[in-house]
């Protein structure tokens, strides 16, 4: 489940969101997108969801070779992104990508480049990626800025199992919770919201992020979350 929702000083002048998301179920895999165009780029808003579509498609063909190393689902989300936004031109399109993706027989990958928050929470704690808290100025890297794929952080879970769940958000969300609360607010959306019907669920969190508690906040605000069975049998 998850929301995107346009920050307050774009809605004020007419901007669209420059943040997108994208979930995919079925066929043994669960996948989770978040990407947050760059808002220096005049064709950010395109890159983010060009390249959550990217990284779906990617997934899909790395679905099919079981002893392909993440590295390659990395070098493939990137091609098929250049593809996507060939016309606009990477330069002026791009975008942060974080994206967690689980299947039968894998480990759980969870992959970030940028800026942002991936957080997995199981019953032995928490791992998370972010960037570093030293890193100067508003730099960040991104498809169409980064030139390896070792510019990803990349963990991988082999047992995605128990009451365990995963959060994505854009820096819009991510830099206003208090690092040892975002634990209890992955648990809220979860339990929250989680056993509502699909279109109910992302309105309300979308409300949510929209009613954004922090004032002068004005980025665009998205966030994603994958949880497994367990997670909402034990909120009952």
């Amino acid at each position: 489940m998850g929301a995107s929702v346009r920050g307050p000083e774009h809605r004020r002048h007419g901007q669209p969101n420059q943040d997108a998301w994208l979930g995919r179920l079925g066929h043994g895999t669960a996948l989770a997108v978040v990407c947050d165009g760059l808002g220096s780029r005049p064709h950010s808003a395109g890159g983010s969801r060009e390249a959550c579509r990217a990284v779906a498609d990617a997934v899909r063909h790395w679905a099919n070779l079981p002893e392909a190393p993440p590295e390659l689902l990395l070098r493939l989300i990137h091609a098929l992104w250049n593809m996507r936004v060939h016309q606009n031109g990477r330069d002026e399109s791009a975008t942060t990508c974080m994206f967690a993706v689980t299947m039968k027989d894998r480990p759980l990958l969870l992959a970030q480049l940028g800026d942002g928050l991936v957080m997995l929470k199981t019953p032995a704690g928490t791992t998370t990626l972010e960037p570093p808290s030293e890193r100067f100025g508003n730099a960040t890297t991104g498809l169409g800025v980064a030139s390896d794929v070792r510019e990803w952080r990349l963990h991988l879970e082999p047992n995605f199992t128990g009451a365990a769940s995963i959060l994505l958000a854009t820096d819009g969300v991510a830099d206003d919770l208090v690092p040892e609360k975002r634990a209890e607010f992955l648990t809220v959306l979860v339990t929250k919201y989680g056993l509502r019907p699909a279109a109910a669920r992302s309105r309300a969190i979308a409300k949510q992020l929209r009613d954004w508690p922090t004032p002068r906040h004005r980025d665009d605000k998205t966030v994603a979350v994958l949880w497994n069975d367990a997670t909402t049998e034990a909120s009952e």
